[in-house]
Order: structure tokens, then C-alpha cells, then sequence
């Protein structure tokens, strides 16, 4: 059986403030008119009732609603209230049915719904083998309250973003950029087949894509995986939007095509890719450095 919430004595000072100061006024009214004597009683009656009202108020809001508290609690939310009429319509209806071998299979599906429900509650969206991503990608990069996208590219191969829906999400990247929508850092991290060791810059058609992303604006930096081996948890492919989400892309076993893509839109997950992101700046070096050091070499 739960517990009932326990009041700490920290949480007292609301009402006793409330009461010592409906005290202090009903002493001070009764000191100027005795035949208001009686107010010091019922002041601070008053103080104390209204000083508990305000701490429970307080304990509601920090607490889950419970099953009969929740519609009520959903309904000043018509977007999330419209889904939770029909999600609880069809609960009702599953309900309903006593097949024993299709309570069976619904209770599955019904598990596996459950889990996606938390996980986006916990504040991940996450696509699975599919590109629909990209689309709630724009919506980020075009959000007024991201002004600065930072994008770690882990590249294996030279396909990377090269597809149709790459190149058509790099061409909003520029777009943005030159109308001065949000700035972007792109920190590229390339194998040694790509970028061998004795090789000032990457392989032509890599070197390609990384210069046309800086002659349009985006601020490059090239750091060799090799050099990541004793940062393995700085090897993901990852962007961090803003202050808002952070969006992480895994691959098939082609490298090719995304597997997978993770949206998170808990702060601490940003401020943990913040910390990652400052750390593999650490290794890598800025394109342009780079092209100066190489042309000084020629």
C-alpha cells in the first residue's frame, strides 16, 4: 500500500509565516480596540487554515495526478485531452473482449505501446528505419529559440549525406545560414581510410562536401577517429539544438541508410552532449586552420 506523502519541517515556514503574521495583525487590532479582542483567536485560525491551503496547493503541483485526478488534470490541455479520450475509447473496447487467446496478443501490443508512451513521456521521440526524422529536423533548425546548431558528422564513407534527403537537408543548412536564421558548427570525425594519417586533408570527394559546407557558412572542424579510441563515448554521430533537443542518428551495418534517430528534449541530455561536444574540440582543429597550414606547406 502507498504511503501517505510525508511533510518535511522545512515545508512549515509557509503556514507558520502566514499564522505569526495573522497573529501579529489581530494582536495589533485588539491592542487598539479591545472589542476586538476576539479577532486574535479567530486571526490566526484564519492565518493557520489559510497557510495550510497554500503548502497542499503546493504539494498537488508537485506530485502526479492520480487516476480519478487525471482528466481533470488533462483537461486544460485540449491537444493532449483529445488523445487521451481516444486512447482511453479503445482501452475501453480491448476491455470488452474476452477471447482469451486475443487478451493474450493485445496485452503484448499493449505492453509495447506502454513502452513507447513512457519513453516519449521521459521526452525522447525516436524513429525507427525511417526518414520522417528529417522532417522534425527542419522544424528545429527553423525553431526562432535555436540560434546556434552544433553537429558532430562521424563520417565512414563517402556516401554520407550524399543521398537526396542529405544534400536537400545540407541546402537548408545554407538557407538558414544566409538569412542569418542560426548559426552552425559541424565537427567532423573521419576514419584514417578517408583521411590517412600522412594526408593533410581528406580524400577529394570528402574534401568536397566539407568545403562547400564552409565557403557557405558552416564552421568546420576535422578531428581523426584515431584519435578518439581512448574517447569512445565522444564516437556518435550526434546535433544538439540549441538549448532545446538533442538528436542522435545511428546506421545500418552499411553505414548507408539511418537505423535509427533519437530526439531528446531533456536539458540534462543537452547538457551532457554540451560537455561531449566541448570535449572533442579538444582533438579536433578548424578546417580553415587547416587550409592555412596546407597552402603554406605548397
Amino acid at each position: 500500500m502507498e504511503k501517505p506523502a510525508q511533510i518535511s519541517p522545512s515545508q512549515w515556514w509557509l503556514p507558520a509565516s502566514v499564522a505569526i503574521a495573522g497573529c501579529l495583525l489581530s494582536v495589533g487590532v485588539a491592542w487598539l480596540d479591545s472589542r476586538f479582542l476576539t479577532l486574535t483567536f479567530f486571526g490566526t485560525m484564519a492565518s493557520l487554515c489559510l497557510g495550510l491551503l497554500l503548502m497542499r496547493s503546493r504539494e498537488n503541483r508537485s506530485r502526479d495526478p492520480t487516476l480519478l485526478e487525471t482528466p481533470f488534470f488533462l483537461a486544460h490541455d485540449a491537444e493532449v485531452f483529445k488523445r487521451y479520450r481516444a486512447i482511453s475509447h479503445q482501452m475501453v473496447r480491448v476491455s470488452g473482449r474476452v477471447e482469451p487467446n486475443y487478451r493474450k496478443s493485445a496485452m503484448r501490443e499493449l505492453d509495447v505501446a506502454v513502452e513507447k508512451l513512457t519513453e516519449i513521456g521521459d521526452g525522447k521521440i525516436v524513429f525507427q528505419g525511417t526518414e520522417a526524422w528529417r522532417l522534425v529536423y527542419e522544424q528545429l533548425l527553423r525553431d526562432p529559440s535555436v540560434l546556434v546548431y552544433r553537429s558532430v558528422a562521424l563520417v565512414k564513407n563517402t556516401s554520407y549525406w550524399q543521398d537526396g534527403a542529405g544534400l536537400q537537408s545540407m541546402q537548408l543548412n545554407f538557407d538558414l545560414i544566409a538569412r542569418s536564421v542560426v548559426t552552425i558548427e559541424r565537427t567532423v570525425i573521419v576514419t584514417n581510410e578517408l583521411w590517412p594519417p600522412d594526408d593533410e586533408l581528406p580524400t577529394e570527394m570528402l574534401r568536397q562536401w566539407i568545403h562547400e559546407q564552409s565557403v557557405n557558412g558552416v564552421f568546420i572542424r576535422l578531428v581523426r577517429k584515431s584519435d578518439l579510441l581512448d574517447e569512445p563515448e565522444l564516437l556518435r554521430d550526434i546535433g544538439i539544438y540549441g538549448f532545446t533537443a538533442t538528436g542522435t542518428q545511428e546506421f545500418d551495418d552499411s553505414d548507408r541508410r539511418t537505423s535509427k534517430f533519437t530526439l531528446d528534449f531533456d536539458f540534462d541530455s543537452v547538457r551532457a552532449a554540451e560537455a561531449n561536444w566541448n570535449r572533442l574540440n579538444v582533438y579536433a582543429t578548424p578546417y580553415a586552420e587547416i587550409l592555412d597550414r596546407f597552402s603554406l606547406g605548397e
